[in-house]
């Protein structure tokens, strides 16, 4: 899954600001990605969970309501429909539709909330780190993941770098992630008494 952390730029920004360009030397920077950290650090990854979590229960609970669709689908396709029944299951399929249409754009926004929850916090723990690396290490600029889409070739174990050198930091700081307790699967609903 991918993670965007608008905040990632002006973290980034704010490092390479924090350190005043020399006139003479050459530019210091270095490339930081926040995918990377995720995949490396303990801790980032832990926080980055919820994320995986909540994507994973979305998707099973739209899953169960398209093939609850499908098989009115099917039902509706049936020869042997009685066309009484078939007019009231046609309404119900509807109605089906429509919550289905709902959940899809109510599961969006849950995702995109948590996903925006998650990357604030990872850029939380990660950003002094980052500015106290880019700091020790006299760099002038940070580049961050969206730099990778403007760049012809670049040298992958240096670009590496400098976030394996966060997320060693990030896992050897004091204190756990300060991540919410990851959203418990939805109970099962009862069946519904047959008529």
């Amino acid at each position: 899954m991918r993670l965007i952390a608008p905040s990632l730029a002006a973290l980034c920004l704010s490092a390479a600001l924090a350190v005043p360009a020399a006139a003479q030397e050459a530019p210091r920077f270095a490339f930081f990605s926040i995918n990377q950290l995720v995949r490396t650090s303990k801790k980032a990854g832990a926080i980055f969970s919820e994320l995986e979590i909540t994507g994973k229960n979305l998707q099973e609970k739209l899953a169960a309501k398209g093939q609850e669709l499908q098989t009115m689908q099917q039902q509706l396709n049936s020869p042997s429909l009685d066309p009484e029944k078939k007019d009231a299951l046609a309404k119900k399929f509807r109605d089906a539709e429509f919550e289905a249409k709902k959940m899809q754009e109510d599961s969006q926004q849950e995702y995109q909330r948590v996903e925006k929850k998650v990357g604030d916090a990872i850029t939380k723990l990660a950003a002094p780190i980052v500015e106290g690396l880019a700091k020790e290490q006299k760099l002038q600029l940070v580049l961050s993941d969206q730099a990778v889409q403007i760049l012809s070739w670049a040298d992958q174990e240096w670009m590496k770098g400098f976030t394996t050198e966060v997320a060693k930091r990030l896992d050897a700081s004091e204190g756990a992630p300060a991540a919410s307790a990851a959203p418990k699967p939805a109970a099962p609903k009862p069946a519904a008494p047959k008529k």
